[in-house]
Parts: structure tokens; C-alpha cells; sequence
């Protein structure tokens, strides 16, 4: 039983990987192929049960005729009534025969597979008790009988084929034929109907991964399960929507009240005489002031920027000149259109990030960009240490530092590279580390387009 189920599981796995991939594609081969099963099962049967009996009825019909034939040919040897019996059997049987002194060729089987054939001979074999042969190459839908009916006479009869068959299978075979067509028609329509609603939920649930405004839908066709996970998708996304909001809003009040008593002790400060313990002092509140702004732009994400189609390589000149500002060693350099929808400022802090760490720890960057078919690939290399392979994820972690010492002006808050993968994920996209081809670190941010 367990080897039964592993090959069902090879089958399934094998059906699944050369079946086609669309939903649409697949609902039509659970549809067509039964259907096409059932037509040639359903012609198989009708051939072969209601045809072979049909054919083999008429042939027994046949050989009663031959029999009369050669009874009457016995009776009635005089050249009058042979002629009679030629017209007769002409226009009333339809058999068309001929009589003549000889002997019948040797008996033989039909040249080619024939079921007319194969039918004559077995009711002749059962019927006749006489010599005869048969001949099933003569063309013209038609088939040779010589029968031995005396010791020196032979009676030549040619059948048409449409004496022994139910008529022609062309007609049966264009019904079957454009009964199939129109049910394939009518199941390519409903499949349509139904798969329809399923791809533009997919459409906007890809927007919506992608950070894009998903506008409100509804489908007033297809099934009640797709209905219903399009109302679960629009439920979700107000709730995300109320979520970053509420977000926003509650980060607006906090930095306004963290904001005021940083405020004040600077202001405090300032009014104080200079000594080696304001001075500390001072420091701790512009270490605060900075970790604070680290933390509300990691929490603050994306904001409610909406994303616009904006050239990229403005982005990365920006980001570049901003650095040089500082003196910074940067090339930055791009390859294919860069015109894709983001969120302009948000990338913009990303690669900012990015960059600044690139230089925090190295002498010289390059930040380069590359469009491929289904995404733009930005890449931040920088001829620093670099980071151990093992710490790949654990940098992306919130307030992460391989510098245990919390120095800032070493590594920072331990924020850059989480609000880097907030904002490329919020984007549907994702950063990755690598080692560079410079020697220290290579950061790829990858964005869908």
C-alpha cells in the first residue's frame, strides 16, 4: 500500500511539473479530456458493438441472396432465365452478377484488414457449403464473391459496399466532431467567466505587495468562495491602510513630545557655563536626539508617500551627490530605463542609508543599477572589512550591531539596514547582502517592476 501511494505521489509530481501552469489552462484539460474520452469510448463502442452487429446481419442477408441466386441459376439453366435473373438481382438485390465456366481461384483470406470482409467470410464459412473466393482489392467500394456453383460454372457477383454497411461514418463522425466543438466552446466561456475574477484579485494583490494603491472592486460574477476572498482582500487591505495610519499618527505625537524636552535641556544647556560636564552632557543629548531620529524613521516605514513614476537615476545621482558633499569617493553608474513607480523619498533614504554605510566603513563606494525583465537590481559596493556570511540576516534585525560597543560614530543606532528592507519590501522587492568585488561588502536591492 505505501509503494502504491509513493508512485501515485511520482505521478502527481511528474503531472505537475510538464501540466501547463495557469489556472485556466488546467481547468480546460480536467473539462476536454474526459470529454474527449468519453466521445471516442462512446464511438468505439458504437463501431464495434452496433456496427459489427449491423454488418453482420446484412452479410448473413447476403449469403440467403446467394443462395437464391443458385438455386434459381440451377433451376432455371436456360439462357432465358439467366437473363431474368441477371436484371433481377440487379435492381432488386443489387448484386450485380455474371456466370461462367471455370473454377474458382484458391480460397484466401482478405488481402487487408476489412470488417465487411471479415463478416461476408464467416457468414459464407457458416451458410454456403460451397467452394468460393473472395477478393476485397477490386475497388470502387466494392467486393468480388466467386462461387463454385457447378462442377465447371462459377457465378461472379460484385457487392457494393453500401449494400453491407449502415451508411457512411462521415456524418456520425462530423456530429461527434462539432458536438465537441461546441462543448468545448461552452467550457472555454464558463472557465473564462470564473477565472477572470481570480486574476484581477491576483493583479491587485500584487499591487498591494508592491506598496501600490489597490483601488476598491467588486466582482458581481464568478463563484462565492472567489466573491468572498475578494471581500477578506478588501477587509485586509483598510485594515493595513488603518494600521500605517494609526502608525503615523502615533509616531507624529511621540516625536512631538520627545522632541520638547530634548528641546528644553538644549536650551537649558546652552544657558549654562561651559565645563568638561555640560559638554558630556550636551553630548548625551545629541546621541539621544540622533538614536531617537533613527528610531522614528525605522518606524515611521514608507509614511503615506504614494508611489509615482519617477526616474531612478535622478535617485542615485542624488544619493551619489549627496555623499561627494561630504568628500565621499562614489561612482555611481545604471544600464537599461530606469523610469519605474516608487516611492521617490523613501528610495531615496534607502540608498542614502545604504551608501552611508558603505562609506562609514570603507574608503571608496559605487552604487550601480541594472533593469532585468521583472525587477530593477541596485547593487552598493565598498572596498571595506566586510561582514561575516553567518551574520548575512542578523544585520536586517532591529538595533543590530556587530559593534558591541553602541559607539555611533562607529556604527550607528543599528537601523540602516532594517529601514533599507522596510522600505525595498514595502516596494515588494527585498535587499540582500553579498561579498563584493571590491573587497568589503556588496548590498542588492531588488524592486518589481
Amino acid at each position: 500500500m505505501k509503494w502504491l501511494a509513493e508512485q501515485f505521489e511520482t505521478i502527481a509530481r511528474w503531472a505537475d511539473r510538464h501540466s501547463p501552469q495557469t489556472l485556466f489552462a488546467r481547468a480546460l484539460i480536467i473539462l476536454v479530456v474526459p470529454m474527449l474520452l468519453l466521445q471516442a469510448l462512446s464511438a468505439w463502442w458504437f463501431y464495434s458493438q452496433r456496427g459489427d452487429n449491423v454488418t453482420n446481419r446484412l452479410a448473413w442477408l447476403l449469403v440467403r441472396d446467394l443462395r437464391v441466386l443458385i438455386a434459381l441459376r440451377t433451376d432455371f439453366p436456360d439462357d432465358e432465365h439467366k437473363a431474368w435473373i441477371l436484371r433481377h438481382a440487379r435492381s432488386d438485390m443489387l448484386l450485380f452478377v455474371t456466370f461462367r465456366k471455370g473454377i474458382v481461384r484458391q480460397f484466401q483470406t482478405p488481402a487487408y484488414f476489412d470488417i465487411v470482409a471479415r463478416e461476408v467470410q464467416g457468414a459464407l464459412d457458416a451458410d454456403l457449403r460451397k467452394p468460393y473466393y473472395i477478393d476485397n482489392t477490386v475497388g470502387g467500394e466494392q467486393l468480388l464473391i466467386e462461387i463454385q456453383i457447378t462442377p465447371d460454372d462459377v457465378m461472379d457477383v460484385l457487392v457494393p459496399y453500401i449494400r453491407l454497411t449502415f451508411g457512411s461514418s462521415l456524418a456520425y463522425v462530423l456530429a461527434q466532431l462539432g458536438l465537441a466543438l461546441v462543448l468545448f466552446g461552452l467550457a472555454i466561456w464558463f472557465m473564462r467567466r470564473e477565472v477572470v475574477p481570480i486574476e484581477h484579485l491576483g493583479v491587485a494583490a500584487d499591487a498591494l505587495g508592491k506598496g501600490r494603491d489597490v483601488p476598491d472592486f467588486a466582482f458581481s460574477g464568478g463563484t462565492r468562495e472567489v466573491r468572498n476572498a475578494a471581500t477578506a482582500f478588501h477587509t485586509m487591505r483598510i485594515r493595513l491602510r488603518r494600521s500605517i495610519q494609526q502608525r503615523t499618527e502615533m509616531l507624529a505625537g511621540v516625536s512631538h513630545d520627545l522632541r520638547t524636552p530634548l528641546t528644553r535641556m538644549k536650551l537649558s544647556l546652552a544657558l549654562l557655563p561651559e565645563s568638561p560636564e555640560t559638554k558630556e552632557l550636551s553630548d548625551d543629548v545629541a546621541d539621544m536626539e540622533r538614536m531617537i531620529e533613527g528610531y522614528l524613521a525605522f518606524a515611521r516605514g514608507e509614511g503615506d508617500e504614494e508611489p509615482t513614476r519617477s526616474d531612478l537615476s535622478e535617485i542615485l545621482q542624488d544619493v551619489a551627490a549627496g555623499a561627494r558633499r561630504d568628500n565621499a569617493n562614489v561612482t555611481v553608474g545604471w544600464k537599461g530605463d530606469m523610469n519605474i513607480e516608487l516611492r521617490p523619498l523613501a528610495m531615496k533614504r534607502c540608498l542614502t542609508n545604504l551608501l552611508s554605510n558603505a562609506l562609514r566603513h570603507g574608503s571608496k563606494a559605487e552604487l550601480h543599477a541594472s533593469r532585468g525583465r521583472t525587477s530593477v537590481e541596485i547593487t552598493i559596493d565598498d572596498d571595506g572589512p566586510g561582514i561575516p556570511p553567518d551574520k548575512y540576516e542578523d544585520v536586517f534585525r532591529p538595533f543590530f550591531r556587530l559593534d558591541e560597543s553602541r559607539n555611533v560614530d562607529t556604527g550607528g543606532v543599528g537601523l540602516g539596514l532594517t529601514i533599507a528592507r522596510d522600505v525595498a519590501r514595502s516596494h515588494g522587492g527585498d535587499v540582500a547582502l553579498a561579498p563584493s568585488p571590491l573587497g568589503g561588502l556588496r548590498v542588492i536591492v531588488r524592486i518589481p517592476i
